[in-house]
């Protein structure tokens, strides 16, 4: 086994039939694996145009060529669908230990189809995999699902590692996530609500193999030298003793971090109960790490006491504190990391869900919706109102159905779209184009919508990342326009590796992108040049946008929301917008797209 395994797991859900299929090298070479593998699989073996909550549409959880080796970074995998918040490509990365266990499974990849009868999990062990039934498994939350499944398999076999949905996957919430095990989360664009639709409760796996490589001796040398960089480097202990959250002052003095909604650039009181110390003092209990991560940023969280009292579990990472924290008007820590263990019990992103509630408030605000309508009180600030709002939403409860459908489809159901802060219907990740104009074009153009992954730019424009060896030295301005496009261009091919090699982009910020290759050619034993790996990172984008195309987006959805080009009256980004037009139309012309911003024929590339 060095770096792939050449084969994924069919799994037809309504017959329950399986199959091993191949994968040539040949293929691995052009598309690496991971998310990019997944883009090519959708367009070779399935039909890019079905609903994603159909029988017929895949479901993929695919390994990178590092998952499952020791190099720091390599411990995530892939999960690809199409979504069904957005009704176009979907993709998470996600941490944790399950790829790491598939690939040990002799699998990179489980890709399924179908639907179940009844209620099922995928049972992989070793060599074997079967269906059984998940009948006592479902209405379960994630965290039970994982224990059950834990006691029903740890047999004398060694760890099994899972992958599960919560309530809102089984009700179809339309932002519903995957669960691995504790707290690592695939979390974006609802694939939870495709893997509910199937009656696939969930996957465990115990991987019974051991990670090879092509090159066992230079590997050690590798993984010795990147190892000594992590440990040396400062941003890398800043994460590990901070975790993401550390990002929150540097956030709110650069102009970020969004507040009220999107509506205003500064809100410094925040810093006194949300940051990154008062998180280490007040709940941190331990940090942990992903499968082979020397780093270790996860965080694991207690509230002892008062109304946001919980358990030890995972904490909430910058994401959902600011979304469920700043955005609301929360100053709340406490408050933050219930909603956290509510949403990762039920099964559900964050980031979207703290999206929904905010437009709920300022909805309330302006007089669009009463609490009679809604049964709630959406006051700015109301997290008793938006721990219920979460639990409602799970069940698909009285308004909480309507807010399952997500911030673009509620807010047209009020006739206010321009209170919805998505691309694509996807929301924004906690970072503010006005602030870092790059990111703006790199949301429009994003395979997923509004995408802090899709390319790199939050690493490199953000300050936190420099690859001379592609031009990118920096430092960057945030707030100009100018010469964006040509960073995003070269961020996003290093975006879409990342995401097909299932490497952490934190890591992969502290590293050199010769780094990469050195760890890619150790491990598979494929020549790898830079220079290739790039033109692979474009060729990957290419293939997602062309399923964009074929779904009927292009120009006219590479735009961003009202409020992201709205300039704020306060803070560092006052008076500050991205000039879309401007970045547009150059990337454009390096992506070589037309007008309409459809990718021409020669720039595809799917017979390997």
């Amino acid at each position: 086994m060095r770096g792939f395994c050449g084969k994924y797991l069919l799994v037809d859900l309504e017959s329950g039939s399986m199959e091993e299929r191949s994968v040539g090298e040949d293929v691995f070479r052009k598309y690496v694996g991971g998310a990019g593998l997944g883009a090519y699989l959708m367009l070779k073996e399935f039909d890019p145009l079905v609903d994603p909550l159909s029988p017929g549409a895949p479901l993929m959880f695919l390994d990178g060529p590092l998952t499952g080796t020791n190099f720091p970074g390599s411990g995530r995998s892939s999960v690809v669908a199409l979504s069904p918040l957005t009704g176009l490509w979907g993709e998470c990365n996600v941490g944790g230990a399950f790829g790491a266990a598939m690939k040990l499974a002799g699998l990179d990849g489980v890709v399924l189809t179908g639907k179940a009868e009844r209620p099922v999990y995928l049972w992989i062990d070793g060599g074997k995999a079967e269906l059984r039934d998940a009948s006592h498994l479902w209405g379960l939350d994630t965290y039970a699902t994982n224990e059950r499944l834990e006691e029903e398999l740890r047999g004398d076999g060694g760890l099994v590692r899972t992958m599960q949905i919560g309530p809102a996957g089984e009700k179809g919430v339309r932002f519903a996530n995957i669960v691995n095990e504790m707290g690592s989360v695939a979390g974006r664009c609802g694939l939870g609500a495709v893997m509910g639709s199937k009656n696939l409760k969930a996957i465990a796996v115990r991987g019974g193999g051991k990670m090879g490589y092509a090159h066992p001796e230079r590997a050690r040398e590798v993984r010795k030298a990147i190892t000594q960089k992590l440990e040396n480097h400062l941003l890398a202990q800043t994460l590990h003793e901070m975790g993401t959250n550390g990002a929150l002052d540097t956030g709110m003095l650069s102009g970020d971090i969004p507040i009220r909604n999107w509506s205003v650039g500064e809100w410094m009181e925040a810093l006194d109960t949300l940051n990154s110390f008062y998180y280490n003092d007040h709940i941190l209990v331990k940090t942990v790490g992903c499968y082979a991560c020397t780093v270790r940023c996860k965080r694991v969280v207690r509230v002892e006491e008062g109304p946001y009292s919980m358990e030890e579990h995972a904490g909430p990472e910058y994401e959902t504190v600011c979304m469920m924290g700043t955005n609301l008007l929360n100053p709340s820590l406490e408050a933050v990391a219930k909603a956290n263990d509510l949403c990762n019990r039920l099964g559900m992103d964050t980031i979207a869900m703290g999206s929904v509630i905010a437009l709920l408030m300022e909805a309330q605000e302006r007089g669009l919706l009463s609490p009679s309508e809604t049964g709630l009180d959406f006051s700015w600030g109301n997290m008793e109102t938006a721990l219920e709002a979460i639990r409602l939403t799970a069940a698909r409860e009285g308004f909480g159905d309507r807010m399952s459908r997500g911030s673009r489809a509620l807010a047209g159901e009020l006739g206010a779209p321009e209170l919805a802060v998505t691309v694509r219907g996807l929301d924004f990740p906690a970072h503010d184009p006005r602030g870092f104009h790059g990111y703006g074009l790199g949301y429009a153009v994003g395979a997923r919508g509004a995408c802090h992954l899709n390319t790199t730019n939050l690493l490199v424009e953000g300050g936190m990342a420099s690859w001379p060896e592609i031009g990118l030295k920096g430092p960057y301005k945030g707030m100009t326009s100018k010469g964006k496009a040509e960073l995003t261009w070269k961020c996003l091919s290093v975006g879409q590796l990342f995401n097909s090699l299932c490497m952490c982009e934190f890591i992969g910020a502290f590293l050199s992108l010769n780094d990469q290759v050195e760890m890619m050619r150790a491990a598979t034993g494929f020549d790898w040049t830079l220079e290739e790996l790039m033109e692979c990172g474009w060729r990957i984008w290419y293939l997602k946008r062309h399923i964009l195309n074929l779904r009927g987006s292009g120009r006219n959805d590479d735009v961003l929301p009202p409020k992201a080009l709205t300039p704020t009256r306060e803070g560092t980004n006052a008076g500050s917008v991205p000039d879309m037009e401007l970045m547009l139309g150059e990337f454009y012309r390096l992506a070589g797209l037309d007008e309409e911003g459809r990718v021409p024929p020669e720039k595809l590339d799917i017979d390997p």
